[in-house]
């Protein structure tokens, strides 16, 4: 859940659905301009790597009103074991979906590792926003319980349990963030403190 709110809060990609690829010509895509749209390299399924059971997912499309925004669907699956091998068993979402406003371009500076040097990205900038939504965990093996006084959605893996609080709604969210494109790698960046940080890495699907 924390991951897919960072989606949202960084990317308005992120908090990144669909089954991959895009549909229709650039023209399409595009919007009523018939230009072709900058964003049109995002569109398509993309996923993060393994990190212990959970690899988040992000479906891009272009909205159907022509306006040329983005339409982000962020998704976490949770898998029995660790590295994740084996079925999808939860798939944490949202009810609402993320429209990302195009906003320019800009040259970024840019860690893309903890422990490595920045460098420059070129980044499309978007504005995220979603109305009041809510989180949700689907499986057939997931249990709605009540722990440490808050309700919570649990599934078992291999190392115990994979647990995610029911927030109930929040309130609508319209934030700045980012995608950059590097062949089949996808950064999604967000605004922290004043400052456009990573927030997530994923390939296409």
């Amino acid at each position: 859940m924390k991951k897919l709110l960072a989606v949202l809060v960084g990317s308005a990609a992120a908090l990144l659905t669909g089954c991959g690829g895009g549909g229709g010509s650039t023209q399409q895509l595009a919007g009523d301009s018939g230009a072709t749209s900058p964003l049109a390299a995002y569109i398509g399924t993309w996923q993060s790597a393994c990190d212990s059971h959970d690899r988040q997912m992000l479906v891009i499309a272009f909205k159907s009103d022509g306006s040329g925004s983005l339409e982000l669907t962020p998704t976490s699956e949770t898998y029995f074991k660790a590295d994740c091998s084996g079925p999808v068993i939860a798939t944490d979402g949202m009810n609402a979906k993320i429209t990302g406003k195009p906003d320019g371009t800009a040259d970024m500076l840019i860690k893309l590792a903890d422990n490595a040097a920045a460098t420059t990205l070129r980044v499309d900038k978007i504005t995220s926003s979603v109305p009041a939504y809510s989180f949700q965990r689907s499986g057939a093996t997931v249990k709605y319980v009540l722990r440490d006084g808050k309700q919570q959605w649990c599934v078992d893996v291999d190392n115990g349990e994979s647990c995610m609080w029911d927030e109930g709604m929040q309130p609508a969210l319209s934030v700045p963030g980012g995608l950059s494109l590097r062949g089949n790698d996808l950064y999604t960046v967000m605004l922290d403190k004043g400052v456009y940080v990573l927030d997530l890495h994923y390939v296409k699907k």
